[in-house]
């Protein structure tokens, strides 16, 4: 009785074992996706772009710390510097091409004293400007370290302020942009006037948070990283290479012919990267019940990868929104989604 007792247990142990082997299979792969704009500021409208200058900060130098004490660089101005912020966003919109028209009257200073009085509303000033949306950089301010003997000599903590006014709808929103900026020495070498290095690090570091904030504003493709399974066998191994080739639909083919493999660790790794080429081609809803199918195929308690696939779960269903709110943005019609 206890040779059978003992024999039990070392099945149990060794299925428990070979069970969650799949687990050291897992790889990484990355691939770009398109993400909705956090603002929703609809396609082909005409777009102004503006400066308040809530802190009165245009003609204020610019102060930073040298480690010891506090310095002012007479060169560098905030009305310039902010005017680069707005430049940067200008041009990544364009470059975009998503509105139909997209103006910057950030140098006008004059025009936009008169434009931005308190006398003046939100409805003159889209009429003025002959625009459908109105961004403002409200405030620009810069809390920086510029330490030559660091390895890190430039280090900027960047505070903005934005304001979007959409004329077809009365509530502004505002977008609290914090940033911190560094570059390293070997950064920092590269910028051959040495006279006029922290000018262009700043120029450099608004440049970036113009951009930045671009991609708030309207959809824009980012880099992901997904997990996948490999397998020894023969047609994962295949498919392996036609998906690090960029030939997923090949993958895909091959995937899921073993997803009907009477192995039911093969099938489940299948099932699983089933549903990353799923999210691939927009269709998250099939992607999570590729999901559920691979969960279910393990008979044996493999706790580790139920987890990656519910946590894959959690992210496709944020992705099924996502979608959502891409089509609304593109113009899309509701029974016709986008899918990428």
């Amino acid at each position: 009785m206890n040779i059978h007792r003992y024999s039990l247990l070392l099945i149990i142990v060794f299925f428990s074992l070979t069970s969650c082997l799949i687990t050291d299979s897992v790889r990484s792969t990355r691939f770009e996706i398109m993400k909705p704009g956090v603002y929703g500021v609809p396609k082909n409208l005409s777009v102004a772009l503006l400066k308040s200058d809530l802190l009165q900060s245009d003609t204020t130098n610019f102060q930073y710390s040298n480690g010891f004490k506090n310095l002012t660089d007479p060169t560098i101005k905030y009305q310039a510097i902010s005017d680069t912020c707005v430049y940067a966003l200008a041009n990544y919109l364009i470059k975009e091409g998503y509105f139909r028209e997209v103006i910057n009257y950030s140098d006008s200073s004059n025009y936009l004293s008169k434009l931005t009085e308190q006398s003046t509303s939100m409805t003159d000033l889209f009429e003025r400007t002959k625009s459908d949306v109105c961004i403002f950089l409200d405030l620009l301010n810069f809390d920086t370290f510029y330490i030559t003997y660091s390895s890190v000599p430039f280090i900027t903590h960047a505070k903005l302020r934005w304001t979007i006014a959409v004329k077809s709808d009365s509530t502004n929103q505002w977008h609290e942009q914090t940033d911190t900026l560094l570059y390293y020495k070997s950064q920092v070498h590269r910028y051959k006037d040495k006279k006029t290095i922290l000018k262009q690090l700043v120029n450099n570091s608004c440049q970036y948070l113009g951009q930045s904030f671009g991609t708030k504003i309207i959809p824009s493709w980012v880099n992901v990283d997904r997990m996948y399974y490999r397998s020894n066998n023969h047609q994962m191994l295949l498919a392996e290479k036609h998906a690090l080739s960029n030939n997923w639909v090949k993958a895909a083919e091959l995937w899921n012919k073993e997803t009907k493999n009477k192995n039911q660790m093969i099938a489940a790794k299948a099932c699983y990267n089933m549903a990353l080429y799923c999210e691939m081609q927009g269709k998250p809803e099939v992607g999570i019940d590729w999901l559920q199918e691979s969960s279910d195929r393990l008979f044996h308690n493999c706790s580790e990868h139920k987890i990656n696939c519910q946590q894959y779960m959690k992210v496709l269903k944020s992705r099924r929104d996502e979608i959502v709110l891409l089509s609304q943005q593109l113009g899309y019609p509701a029974n016709n989604p986008i899918t990428e």
